[in-house]
């Protein structure tokens, strides 16, 4: 999925992609542990499998969210925030939203978004009892339209999202 707003190795959302990715990466050890039942020396090789799972779905894809991608290489920096919450259905989600001078971008899993503040309609940041909740609506299909987190350096980086968009 290559075009002028997302830069995604997979083609489905974040929340999809990762379950997708979960129940192939669970059915394939299911499958070698049915394969390798009848062989004594894999029969602790669960703790492998599941290292496996592990490192695919949480270790890797904030290493690839670490690296520049396409829309950062010819943006100056403004602000960038770390966190886990909630983007596109997926709970505990690790991401990454970067702050340009024409925009933003979203990262997550294995998923780049760039929304520039053009593209923007309507920003809301409706706020909760423990957490605050950035809505975006753009009318760009697939990117993301609702992040949630409860950090304190989350809400000052929205109200720097806020401040720049004109709605």
């Amino acid at each position: 999925m290559k075009n002028k707003y997302s830069d995604s190795l997979v083609p489905f959302g974040i929340g999809t992609s990762f379950f997708l990715l979960l129940t192939l990466l669970m059915s394939a050890g299911a499958g070698a542990g049915y394969l390798l039942r009848d062989y004594p020396v894999f029969l602790q090789a669960g703790g492998i499998i599941l290292l496996i799972i592990f490192v695919t779905l949480v270790l890797v894809p904030v290493l690839y969210n670490k690296r520049k991608s396409s829309f950062e290489r010819n943006r100056v920096v403004l602000a960038r925030y770390d966190g886990i919450g909630t983007i596109q259905g997926l709970r505990g989600a690790m991401f990454r939203i970067i702050l340009y001078e024409d925009g933003i971008e979203v990262r997550a899993f294995y998923h780049r978004y760039y929304i520039p503040f053009e593209k923007i309609k309507k920003i809301t940041i409706v706020e909760g009892h423990v957490s605050k909740r950035l809505e975006i609506e753009t009318g760009i299909a697939g990117v993301p339209d609702t992040i949630v987190a409860a950090d304190k350096k989350f809400w000052a980086l929205v109200d720097q999202i806020a401040a720049r968009v004109k709605t």
